[in-house]
Order: C-alpha cells, then sequence, then structure tokens
C-alpha cells in the first residue's frame, strides 16, 4: 500500500515528538517549545501541498531544525521531511 506525502510527513512529525519527549539530552525548555511548532507544524501540513501555507510551514521548519540539529536522530528525521515536502 502506497501512502501519500502528507500521511508520511504526518509520521515523520509523530516519530520526532515522540523522540523529543524521551530523549534524555534534549533540555526541557526545548521539548516544551518544540512540541508546539510540532504541532502547528502538522496542521500545516495535513493537507495536500498546492494548499500548504509556504512560507509557515518554511518558518516552522527552519525553527525547529535550529533547536534541533544538534542531535543526530531528530536532524535525520527533519532532514527526511524535505523528501516529501518539495519546497523546504
Amino acid at each position: 500500500m502506497e501512502h501519500s506525502d502528507a500521511y508520511i510527513v504526518g509520521r515523520l512529525i509523530e516519530r520526532l515528538r515522540l523522540l523529543i519527549a524521551i530523549s534524555d539530552e534534549v533540555p526541557t525548555e526545548t521539548k516544551l517549545q518544540t512540541q508546539g511548532v510540532l504541532k502547528m507544524l502538522q496542521a500545516e501540513v495535513a493537507e495536500p501541498e498546492e494548499q500548504h501555507d509556504r512560507a509557515q510551514v518554511r518558518a516552522h521548519y527552519a525553527l525547529l531544525y535550529d533547536d534541533l540539529a544538534p542531535y543526530a536522530d531528530l536532524e535525520a528525521l527533519l532532514s527526511a521531511m524535505r523528501t516529501f515536502i518539495s519546497y523546504l
């Protein structure tokens, strides 16, 4: 069964949310901040790509990337999103 890009991005966001929550490396402040941004990003990308507010998605992604890039597992999941969101 083949899944849509929106479905896959949603799953990546869910995985990010889980890894952030269980990570001992990520400071609590960063956990709290990024969970909210992930929720907003997930809402933005739930629709087909042509309906996205691209500027908003890029802004959320950039904020998340800046906060989470130091953590290899989290950075890898964020980088994977670029495959499924063509304008990132």
